[in-house]
């Protein structure tokens, strides 16, 4: 036998081991493969009804995952070296070219999920033990144990972001709907990891912690959520809720201390001679804000505080709903997340406390008891917090993350890793806009002291399109004030009236900002008095003005102002930001590319390619 056909048997030979190999490579791959896939869909099933009691078995399956998807990535490791010089196969060449850092990713997930909760399954022990004490109180000791075992987690989620930043897609259809849940959940439970970390500390662990309390009704709505209509601190030492109280905002006011003016707009459209803390909240960027609340709480009370916290009806419901039912002194039916709303308006009309009601108010003690309710309320939710005993824990997890997301519940604190972490989520309610691209707020102050914005609706249209060389914008907003039609003109003069719903019946003296990049240009404006151009927060440009919508009519404000030239139509994006105590406003936008039909039920962030 000559040498040549002997190193052809040979090649022969090495290229039947070679895909022996490599079937056999294949057979174990897709093995591992149909066993990540069970236990995927193990997990989603758990998550579907979320519980303390699933923690265990979501943490079996995790692991589960884990090993089946690193065994995964052993077996393919030949077709994974190959598979990015596939990336041209129709359909699915983009998904087999990321298919390495794919599997890399759900492996630094699956990991990081069971270490996670390795290091918080004595938190979920807590969760089960329902009825012993003050949870928060327990829970803060064994936070502070699980945190050094948090750090590696916060890191393998870190590496699976990178990792997710290289996926370009696009992805089969699949596995698309995957990713996009994936990019909503991963940053959320980045920072959720980060506050546990940071949270006993915030919760009074290393020494007593006092945060301001700022209730706002956005029936009457301000820049960051409502007037403040209730003002009050909460204490906390080891977890322990020591002191929380709220009472009337007026009552706070201490005249023997020198106040601040008040900021132009307001003093030109509500007559404020003096900056309040009831009117702090002018700023919508909420940090700013309540670093004005909280000196003057200091210099009217002489209380010091280590941050601000403020929430509005919205999050009042969820919380209640999350705790309910409450008994509360001087309610005949518990107090529900349904039912919440409308027994602070009876209960602020004729408090419980009160000799008389408001149509009495000159001649009773209503207008000292009018708001009592409020810290009643407080009480009770206190006790509940702190008695355990039906109290779902999920629940009102769920309810926080809704109040957070939706701005209904904001929270600006001097701790700096804790202040970093919720400026991530946007959770401190600042006024960012991004570096890049184009931004929008629309921000509306009632300046006609009533709560008419129980029932204004309010519709957001913004259309791009290129002008001169450059891109300009065309904001449409559309108010409807479907109360009855009022005959005579309307009366700005401060009253109370018969009833809350008489609140809600008048017109609407509304003071509008729209904040756009810094450098934008009026073009033209419609709809608006008093029309001017301002230099804003977070190096913005504001256009602002101020309008009256009678009940039963409806006003379209108009504004059209040219962008800088820095924003273009290649790769457009839009950020919209949500005013805080607002629900759920209609947005419709429109780039001529690209079209979006959405709401603000909470920032928004689209891109046209």
């Amino acid at each position: 036998m000559t040498l040549r056909k002997r190193l052809i048997q040979l090649l022969l030979v090495l290229l039947g081991l070679i895909l022996v190999w490599l079937a056999w490579s294949a057979v174990r791959t897709a093995d591992q493969a149909r066993a990540a896939l069970a236990d995927l869909r193990q997990l989603e099933a758990l998550a579907g009804r979320p519980s303390a009691d699933a923690l265990p078995a979501l943490r079996a399956d995790l692991a589960g995952l884990e090993q089946h998807l690193v065994a995964t990535q052993a077996a393919g490791r030949p077709f994974l070296a190959v598979a990015p010089a596939f990336g041209w196969l129709p359909q699915v060449g983009p998904t087999v070219r990321d298919a390495p850092a794919l599997l890399a990713m759900a492996i630094e997930l699956a990991g990081g999920g069971r270490q996670a909760l390795d290091a918080l399954a004595p938190v979920a022990d807590l969760l089960s033990q329902r009825g012993q004490g003050d949870l928060l109180a327990r829970a803060v000791p064994v936070l502070q144990a699980a945190a050094p075992g948090l750090a590696p987690v916060e890191a393998r989620f870190a590496k699976a972001e990178a990792l997710r930043a290289t996926i370009h897609g696009p992805l089969h259809p699949r596995l698309a709907p995957q990713m996009a849940r994936l990019d909503r959940l991963l940053p959320l439970a980045r920072t959720a990891l980060r506050l546990a970390q940071v949270a006993p500390a915030l919760l009074g662990a290393d020494g007593p912690k006092t945060y301001l309390v700022l209730a706002q009704n956005n029936h009457e709505l301000r820049g960051t959520g409502g007037f403040i209509s209730g003002v009050g601190v909460v204490r906390l030492e080891g977890g322990r809720i020591v002191q929380l109280k709220l009472g009337d905002s007026y009552a706070v006011d201490n005249f023997q201390q020198p106040h601040p003016p008040a900021p132009p707009a307001l003093a030109e459209q509500m007559g404020a001679q003096l900056l309040l803390l009831r009117d702090s909240n002018w700023s919508p960027d909420f940090p700013t804000s309540s670093q004005v609340a909280r000196a003057l709480y200091q210099q009217d009370q002489g209380v010091a505080t280590d941050g601000a916290l403020a929430l509005d009806l919205e999050a009042v419901r969820l919380l209640v709903g999350a705790l309910e039912p409450l008994q509360v002194p001087g309610m005949a039916e518990p107090v529900t997340g349904q039912n919440v709303i409308d027994l602070m308006k009876r209960s602020w009309e004729a408090p419980a406390t009160s000799q008389g009601t408001v149509q009495e108010a000159q001649t009773s003690d209503w207008w000292a008891k009018r708001k009592d309710f409020m810290g009643e309320m407080v009480a009770a939710a206190l006790a509940k917090l702190q008695g355990g005993g039906d109290l779902n824990p999920i629940q009102l997890a769920t309810a926080m993350l809704a109040m957070l997301d939706g701005r209904h519940l904001q929270l600006a604190v001097d701790d700096p890793t804790l202040a970093a972490a919720l400026a991530e989520r946007n959770w401190d309610g600042g006024l960012r806009p991004p570096t890049q691209g184009d931004f929008l707020a629309v921000v509306d102050s009632n300046v006609g002291f009533n709560k008419v914005n129980a029932v204004v609706r309010q519709e957001l249209a913004y259309r791009v399109a290129p002008d001169a060389g450059r891109l300009a914008a065309t904001l449409t907003l559309t108010y409807t004030h479907p109360m009855p039609p009022q005959t005579g003109p309307c009366d700005r003069t401060p009253r109370y009236g018969d009833s809350y719903d008489d609140l809600i019946r008048r017109c609407y003296w509304d003071y509008l900002r729209v904040y756009a990049p810094a450098g934008s240009e009026l073009l033209a404006a419609d709809g608006l008095d008093q029309l001017k151009t301002e230099r804003g927060e977070g190096n913005t440009t504001v256009f602002a003005g101020a309008f009256v919508l009678k009940p039963g009519e409806q006003r379209v404000i108009t504004l059209r102002y040219r962008l800088p030239a820095a924003i273009t139509s290649d790769s457009y994006r839009l950020a919209v930001r949500k005013q805080a105590g607002t629900i759920a406003v209609p947005l419709r936008v429109d780039t001529g590319a690209c079209h979006w039909m959405t709401d603000l039920a909470q920032d928004r962030a689209l891109e046209c390619r």
